[in-house]
């Protein structure tokens, strides 16, 4: 079994349940400017970027209208969204877990920087990772591979071996692919299985114990 030092955690979909404060905030948004959807197309908005999933999802191409959609989205999301989440069950234990067996643990997220600090302090999380990796709010810093290669650097770490990339979603999987990082796909989040398998997932787990007993084991 390929032993691992490192690993990296995706946050929304990986380590806390943020949809209903998300979608919340995206709901205000797009009212706010008129912009239809449906349901689905709100779920499958949870994890990509959302200059991403503006114009792959909704189909909006506007530059200036998504810019003006992402402001009114996080004007709302920091005064209220950002709070409307919860870790998932068993994932505050893997991660304590992880550190006290000696892993350096790390946060390479698509969210805000910004707001992905202000959610790990709230939930008392932050102290256990090595190093916080978020976007940058001007989209400098906006897809996951670029995210994953900034905390790699603020870890001085040469390459990707010995490191997992931990998530829930295809982009997790594809940033990761990108970098030459090996894979695990979460079920307990927003992606699918088969999604998973489709962005070349090495491993899926079911529950964070699961992980951990493959990490530790």
């Amino acid at each position: 079994m390929k032993r691992y030092d490192t690993v990296f955690f995706d946050l929304d979909g990986t380590i806390t349940d943020s949809k209903p404060g998300i979608l919340t905030c995206i709901r205000h948004a797009l009212d706010a400017k008129g912009v239809p959807y449906t349901e689905a197309q709100l779920d499958d908005m949870v994890g990509p970027p959302f200059r991403v999933s503006m114009k792959s999802i909704l189909g909006v191409h506007d530059e200036t209208l998504i810019e003006e959609l992402i402001r009114l989205y996080r004007a709302e999301y920091e005064v209220t969204g950002w709070r409307d989440c919860s870790v998932y069950p068993g994932v505050r234990e893997l991660i304590l877990r992880l550190k006290d067996g000696g892993m350096r643990l790390a946060v390479a997220t698509s969210k805000p920087l910004k707001f992905t600090v202000m959610m790990l302090d709230e939930l008392g999380l932050s102290p256990h990772f090595r190093f916080i990796g978020g976007a940058e709010s001007d989209s400098s810093r906006d897809s996951k591979a670029e995210v994953i290669r900034y905390v790699m650097q603020n870890l001085a770490m040469p390459d990707a071996s010995g490191a997992l990339m931990v998530g829930d979603r295809m982009y997790d999987m594809d940033g990761a692919v990108q970098t030459g990082m090996d894979r695990a796909g979460v079920l307990w989040g927003y992606g699918s299985r088969e999604e998973l398998i489709a962005h070349a997932a090495d491993y899926i787990f079911a529950a964070p114990g699961e992980l951990g007993d493959f990490l530790l084991g």
